[in-house]
């Protein structure tokens, strides 16, 4: 069989196999898959089709495999296509030698646009530490890391999440930081790796260390100048540099100054302490902007099992998010579905700058930016098809007169989702607060850093070795959100009920991730998933499974 009836074959088996996936065949598709394979070992589309398919029925494995064969062969399409689920692959890996081909997939990965290189911290840099098991300090070590394509696109593209990797990072910075530079300017390799590590240090905010430097080693310890930029030579790393750590702070600012006002000012203390908060450390930091799947928000809402969905009808077209940070989740949102009209309210401006920057820089015009709290929300005249707070209200004095102000500008049959702390996740983060206290710790950068100092040199059976697990310790401004705040408060399931019930709206909707609702079905078999009775019994016997928050959706009744 010549080339071109081996790929018509090949094209043919893979139409049958899509079909028959299609229709719920699974054996069928599967069968059709591998025949088409046989056909042409190569095919990319069938490469990916396959891998695809065995992702999402339960053999990862062999799924990784597969794509990183697709993404070697395919061609741009396809891999786009096919990257989103191999990052996911590749992140759930816990490698236990360096291997040259999840070597390259990483550089794949961190390279797509359709992945968010975060994802891939923490596999990465067990990468990394295999490949370079000792670190000598070495100029030759130095120079070779900065020929590394995958160590320049982790430390550019990545902040890291392990502590091995810090202690790495801190020894890395110290060799640079004593190694003599004739005429200040370093070689080309080191330049590279400087400003790598530059790009590394202003994404987490220099959150490992605060020493002082001389010369082209400062920019390792502190936000670079142009003229530090320019001792580096000249690169794709070191404009990365200039534009993450000079030109977008300076965008930022100047759009910090031109937010709208939403609501009047609040005199509430909490507020005020709040908005004091994030402003001097906008959260969450984030540089790769969402990538989500195309989908009509209404089609999310309409699947919601408790939704009355004669009562919410079949149109979304406005959204507020109350307390939208950085602006991640309204441009996620505006992205997923580009028909919606959202407003995205802070009490920050500068956390509202940082969205607006990337919203500009998409082109995405949908969003409005706006700075307002939401305890003055009943002064604002607007209603809203679908309300979205998430980490906000838990952080008020009062969560409940917050909900009640939420509950307020949703048209009626409209929902809204809510994100909030449970108490039994956050055991770890109140022994964290003891501590603080303890200590006399305040939320300023030294003291952060000294907590920081005080867990990692905890062994990981001490109970707040866990914080480490945590991304948000890797940062000054998430180590701050996830154990400084100025306040918390965090709810058991029976009372998220309550805290519902007192707004006059109904639960619709309980989110949880697969392993949890497995659990709940190994556990209640097919009772209702509305039932926070049960997850509250569920909880009790797995403290840890709901440690990235409750998320639940609320509706409101029609008039």
């Amino acid at each position: 069989m010549g080339q071109v009836e081996q790929i018509e074959e090949a094209a043919a088996l893979l139409a049958q196999a899509e079909r028959r996936q299609a229709d719920g065949d699974l054996h069928g598709a599967f069968a059709a898959y591998k025949a088409c394979l046989k056909a042409a070992p190569d095919f990319a589309p069938a490469l990916s089709g396959l891998g695809l398919f065995l992702a999402e029925h339960g053999d990862p494995g062999t799924a990784a495999q597969l794509l990183s064969r697709a993404t070697a062969v395919g061609d741009d399409v396809l891999r786009r296509r096919t990257e989103p689920t191999f990052a996911r692959l590749l992140a759930g890996l816990t490698p236990n030698a360096w291997n040259a081909v999840l070597d390259r997939d990483l550089q794949t990965c961190l390279a797509s646009p359709t992945v968010d290189p975060q994802t891939l911290a923490r596999v990465t840099a067990e990468t990394l530490l295999l490949k370079q098991a000792r670190f000598d300090g070495s100029a030759s070590m130095l120079s070779d890391m900065g020929r590394d394509p995958l160590w320049l696109a982790f430390l550019s593209r990545c902040v890291n999440v392990s502590p091995a990797m810090e202690a790495r990072l801190d020894a890395v910075r110290e060799a640079l930081a004593e190694m003599s530079v004739e005429g200040g300017r370093p070689d080309a390799t080191i330049g590279v790796l400087i400003a790598a590590l530059g790009v590394n240090g202003f994404a987490s905010e220099y959150v490992a260390s605060a020493r002082q430097a001389e010369g082209v080693a400062a920019i390792l310890y502190r936000p670079p100048t142009p003229a530090d930029v320019s001792a580096l030579g000249e690169g794709e790393i070191q404009a990365q540099l200039i534009r993450r750590a000079v030109d977008e702070p300076a965008r930022e600012r100047n759009l910090a100054r031109t937010v709208p006002a939403f609501t009047p000012d609040c005199e509430d203390a909490v507020s005020e302490a709040v908005k004091d908060q994030y402003e001097a450390n906008p959260y969450p930091r984030w540089s790769a902007p969402p990538s989500p799947r195309p989908r009509p928000l209404r089609e999310a809402v309409s699947v919601l099992p408790g939704l009355d969905r004669k009562a919410f009808g079949d149109r979304v077209e406005t959204v507020l998010i109350a307390g939208c940070g950085t602006g991640f989740e309204p441009i996620d949102l505006a992205r997923m579905d580009p028909s919606l009209a959202i407003t995205a309210m802070d009490l920050s401006r500068a956390s509202l700058a940082h969205g607006m920057r990337v919203a500009e820089d998409l082109g995405l015009t949908q969003i409005r930016f706006v700075q307002g709290d939401i305890l003055k929300l009943d002064q604002v005249q607007a209603r809203f098809d679908v309300v979205t707070s998430t980490g906000v209200i838990h952080h008020m004095a009062r969560p409940e007169d917050g909900l009640a102000r939420l509950a307020g500008v949703l048209r009626p049959g409209g929902v809204v989702r809510l994100g909030l702390y449970s108490e039994r996740a956050r055991a770890v983060v109140r022994a964290a607060h003891d501590l603080i206290r303890q200590m006399g710790w305040t939320p300023v950068d030294a003291d952060i850093r000294a907590f920081r100092a005080h867990v990692l040199a905890l062994p990981d059976d001490e109970p707040l070795a866990a914080l480490k697990e945590s991304a948000d310790f890797y940062s000054l401004s998430g180590c701050r959100d996830l154990v400084f705040h100025v306040q918390e408060h965090r709810y058991t399931p029976p009372q998220l009920d309550e805290l519902i019930a007192e707004a006059g709206l109904r639960l619709v909707g309980f989110e949880a991730s697969p392993e949890a609702k497995a659990a709940f079905v190994t556990a209640f078999g097919p009772a209702d998933p509305l039932d926070l009775g049960l997850w509250d019994r569920l909880e009790t016997r797995r403290p840890r499974l709901f440690a990235g928050m409750y998320h639940l959706w609320a509706q409101k009744p029609a008039e």
